[in-house]
């Protein structure tokens, strides 16, 4: 394969460039003909013509490699073991319908997205993995070291990722937590964003599994504890069973408990300024003493072997112009 393929358009002028050399070898054979036998020529010049068509051959053979290395063959497969430190950090993002709410502008879920989208840039060196979940939990990005992408796949979280309505924060911290049970203690981080009301009774039974496999989560609480109502794609607001309109609150008391628990730490997103930087904090804090062995498959360029050809091609063809000059003074 070829990785600069505009390149070989370039190979139009070998045909070309054979086409005038043959026209005028042919004009100038036909314009002394008119004089003498092209024998008595070659004689007389002492022009070895065989010599001068296998000069023009190789000169041509020559400029083809010259442009195949200009549109750098690839081939062949070079792997390269590459030795590296990360930490882990799983993001488990809340996108169940509480994260409509307008008490921050334009919604929770938006000023989440756009403030994690800012993290990145300083998450870089570790590892992200995204679990969305609301009455169901999902991998929303796998963890990957391309934190771009993961960036890209953040940007695009949205309620309808979840159609299953509720709130299950343990079967997020589940998913994410098995995720990173073989990895060191110190190394990883679960960063729970919600605003952290729940209708699931298992939060106790997963912060337990957090302390066995020495998982610290920490909970970034999205939303104001005055509450506000769920705007609907209708214009209308959320309501229960009984017809009353829902109000949502953000349950810092939960997230509190969460974090205490398991040695990680609360931060309320909407509370101060500075609130991003302790969420950067967090992955500074992570040790990435934990070596991630990779293997980095790619094709090896060979443009040099065709630049070889064409100089080796090149000086054969000189050699023979300078051998011919010489023939002729003796």
């Amino acid at each position: 394969m070829f990785t600069d393929k505009e390149y070989l358009i370039l190979l139009l002028l070998i045909p070309l460039t054979a086409f005038f050399m043959f026209y005028f070898f042919h004009k100038r054979k036909k314009d002394i003909l008119k004089f003498m036998t092209f024998k008595m020529f070659n004689e007389t010049a002492g022009i070895n013509i065989n010599i001068y068509k296998l000069k023009n051959i190789l000169m041509l053979i020559s400029l083809f490699f010259v442009i195949i290395a200009l549109a750098n063959p690839q081939f062949g497969v070079k792997t390269t073991v590459i030795s590296k430190k990360a930490a882990t950090i799983v993001i488990v993002m809340d996108v169940s319908k509480s994260m409509l709410a307008e008490d921050l502008k334009p919604s929770r879920l938006e000023i989440a997205k756009i403030s994690l989208s800012n993290l990145t840039a300083g998450f870089k060196g570790n590892k992200i993995g995204i679990i969305v979940f609301a009455g169901s939990a999902f991998w929303k990005c796998p963890i990957t070291a391309d934190i771009a992408a993961a960036n890209n796949f953040l940007n695009t979280v949205s309620v309808d990722d979840v159609p299953l309505p509720g709130t299950k924060i343990s079967k997020a911290l589940d998913l994410a937590l098995d995720s990173t049970a073989d990895i060191p203690e110190g190394a990883k981080a679960v960063l729970l964003v919600t605003d952290g009301e729940d209708d699931d009774s298992g939060l106790h039974v997963l912060i337990e599994k957090a302390k066995k496999y020495r998982t610290k989560i920490y909970t970034i609480g999205i939303g104001n504890a005055e509450g506000s109502k769920i705007p609907l794609n209708n214009g209308e607001f959320m309501k229960d069973k009984d017809g009353n309109i829902v109000i949502t609150r953000l349950d810092e008391e939960t997230l509190q408990y969460i974090s205490d628990a398991t040695g990680g730490k609360y931060i309320n997103l909407s509370e101060t300024r500075d609130s991003i930087y302790k969420i950067l904090q967090i992955a500074d804090s992570l040790d990435k003493s934990k070596d991630e062995i990779s293997k980095e498959v790619k094709r090896e360029e060979q443009y040099q072997i065709f630049l070889f050809l064409a100089f080796i091609l090149f000086c054969v063809s000189f050699y023979l112009s300078i051998f011919r000059r010489e023939g002729k003074n003796e």
